[in-house]
């Protein structure tokens, strides 16, 4: 089951019914058609009878400096940490599906909306839920808890090897990146330090330290990023992870010069495969044009943008 298609049928039924009743009595073609389109919605509605769902919920805890025990935290720290974590959670979520441009609304930020819905004992901190009025199916993620487990697994990546972090941000967006930074950096130079809770998962970081290292390891001197060009071909494709084989021939990176005749593993972006099968032309001289990225030390990993037969 799928939960946007689930909220997606919601919606027009609630469409559906309100165009019904504003139809004119006289505009019989116009209401049969409406009914018979609510009658299939209802039908597939049917499908999600009987499962359970769920509240997507979050604690967003702080000690250090700006908290008083469990009594309160600094009104001025927790207005901005909130927001740039709320910012972050958006970023983060709206860059996993299309690139963002370098400032500027983000598509779709009513997607990865979040609300306070009481304030977290112990370290003092927030309860926090998903704003979206449809709760997930059993299973299933809403964009904004996908969005902030995403955000807790770069978090935990910011502080393990370069190859972990380098696999935890994968894909995501440079402005994405750059606003959880911004969150994290606003909890180190207040001294403070974060925790993050989404169900059965929790993260700590250390002290106010370790959250600098992670903030300095998520900037531009820490990663690099390169559009190159490479020719060779495809060996294999698996659609669902969108992750492919490729065997280099030739390329103007000079980082993979001594990679000819190796298999590297790729991502393949979407508007790609929109335009070629991919498994319809394994083993076919082709000329790729790809995104890289490599953290502090790690070894590079490839996003083909663009490809054309040789």
């Amino acid at each position: 089951m799928n939960t946007r298609k689930h909220r997606f049928l919601l919606s027009e039924r609630t469409t559906l019914e309100e165009l019904i009743a504003q139809a004119p009595s006289d505009s019989i073609i116009t209401r049969l058609s409406l009914e018979r389109r609510l009658k299939q919605v209802q039908e597939n509605l049917k499908a999600y009878e009987g499962l359970s769902s769920k509240v997507v919920k979050a604690r967003l805890t702080f000690r250090g400096k700006p908290v008083l025990g469990s009594r309160g935290v600094s009104a001025d720290f927790a207005g901005e940490a909130v927001n740039h974590f709320a910012d972050a959670v958006v970023h983060v979520g709206a860059g996993s599906y299309t690139p963002l441009s370098q400032r500027g609304k983000v598509p779709n930020s009513e997607d990865y909306g979040l609300v306070i819905t009481g304030t977290a004992r112990g370290s003092f901190g927030f309860e926090i839920e998903d704003a979206a009025q449809t709760p997930p199916l059993a299973g299933e993620s809403t964009p904004a808890e996908a969005a902030m487990r995403q955000v807790m697994r770069i978090m935990k990546a910011s502080t393990g090897t370069d190859e972990q972090l380098a696999d935890a941000i994968g894909i995501t967006d440079p402005r994405a990146l750059r606003a959880l930074q911004t969150f994290l950096k606003t909890v180190a130079d207040n001294d403070a330090i974060c925790a993050l809770e989404l169900n059965d998962d929790v993260f700590t970081f250390r002290d106010s330290a370790q959250i600098q290292r992670s903030v300095d390891r998520l900037g531009q001197d820490n990663i690099t990023e390169d559009e190159i060009r490479v020719s060779g071909h495809f060996q294999g494709f698996l659609p669902k992870g969108r992750r492919a084989e490729f065997v280099v021939k030739e390329s103007d990176a000079e980082f993979l010069r001594d990679s000819v005749g190796e298999v590297i593993s790729v991502r393949v972006a979407t508007s790609v495969t929109e335009d070629v099968q991919i498994n319809e032309i394994l083993d076919q001289p082709i000329n790729v044009e790809a995104h890289t990225r490599r953290v502090g030390n790690s070894a590079p990993r490839y996003t083909i943008t663009n490809c054309v037969l040789s």
